[in-house]
């Protein structure tokens, strides 16, 4: 074999071995649809609003598939309904499969039986904290400081003059709204305003109209089992070798599950053992009232919700915590905090 055949024969190996690294490049200047259209798009377990969207989105605009992990709760279930979609099959089969990722980057929030070495790409507006997901090479990762995933990816669009249509708009749109609670959560940045401006006007969605629509109907849980609403918005985190478990239930009014504390009390405690947490804690989120009732299973975790957030439970058995709706941005760092000291 000549010198000039060993360098072709270089050449196309190289070129061979490069070509995934592209195709999982999100820099839509070099390809419509950089990802490769068998890469499974999908969220953290039990699936929000913004992770459903933002997989659907992404899997749109980058190529790919959307999928679900797990069922939908009432908001999203009436966003797709809304906009005349379907919900994305559930992710399965995944030991093999190409993935990407939307809405998360930690491994306490992966579906089971991924193999890390096969994600293709991040999209995530949530910092890198307690064990992040690890690679073997370099791969795309967008990660920004705004209120959602969906904003990323709406940003994206606009940037690169990708044409949507009303329902396109109208995903992202709830993504936005959802995550940042109508652009009143502290997540909320001014990107968030300006692009509810215009998918909304892209959509022909009246934004606080179609706020208050998604938000009553996730507010509906007058049929939903006590754990349910406890696991329904629920994220696991590892923290200093303590994992700790979080749900929250985003709500209109506060009236309904606030008498219901000692079911979710009891609910709480069937999730610490099914979950195997250290610590457990589930918040009532009334956003009308911007206050959050921080709902405790046992003495340690009174202690450390004390600790975390300044305040002693009140007769009822809880946390009251006014001007706060964020658990990303307000109770999940004061719990970090607390158990750092």
């Amino acid at each position: 074999m000549t010198t000039r055949t060993l360098s072709l024969a270089a050449l196309s190996l190289v070129t061979a071995i490069a070509w995934p690294a592209f195709s999982a490049d999100l820099d839509l200047t070099l390809n419509d649809h950089p990802i490769d259209q068998n890469t499974l798009w999908f969220g953290h377990i039990n699936p929000d609003t913004d992770t459903i969207v933002s997989a659907m989105m992404a899997a749109k605009i980058y190529g790919g598939q959307a999928r679900s992990t797990g069922k939908l709760n009432k908001e999203t279930q009436y966003v797709l309904d809304t906009l005349k979609l379907d919900t994305p099959p559930l992710a399965t089969n995944l030991a093999a499969a190409n993935v990407a990722l939307v809405d998360f980057n930690q491994t306490t929030q992966l579906m089971p039986g991924v193999n890390q070495n096969n994600i293709q790409a991040v999209i995530d507006h949530h910092a890198l904290r307690d064990n992040p997901i690890a690679l073997s090479s370099p791969i795309s990762i967008n990660i920004k400081p705004w209120g959602s995933a969906a904003t990323i990816i709406a940003d994206d669009a606009e940037r690169h003059g990708i044409a949507l249509s009303k329902s396109d708009a109208g995903l992202l749109l709830a993504g936005i709204l959802s995550d940042t609670l109508n652009l009143s959560s502290a997540t909320t940045t001014e990107r968030d305003r300006q692009l509810v401006a215009s998918l909304s006007a892209t959509a022909g969605l009246d934004a606080d109209e179609f706020a208050a629509n998604m938000f009553k109907a996730k507010s509906d849980l007058s049929d939903v089992s006590a754990y349910d609403i406890v696991v329904g918005d629920y994220k696991n985190y590892s923290i200093n070798g303590k994992n700790v478990g979080f749900g929250v239930a985003e709500v209109l009014s506060s009236d309904e599950l606030l008498g219901r504390v000692e079911e979710l009390r009891q609910a709480l405690g069937k999730a610490r053992t099914s979950q195997k947490r250290d610590h457990i804690f589930f918040a009532i989120v009334d956003m009308q009232k911007k206050t959050a009732y921080v709902i405790t299973e046992n003495r340690a975790d009174e202690k450390l919700a004390n600790k975390a957030y300044g305040v002693k439970m009140d007769k009822r058995g809880l946390f009251v915590l006014s001007d706060t709706l964020s658990r990303k941005r307000q109770m999940m760092p004061a719990i970090k905090g607390a158990l750092s000291k």
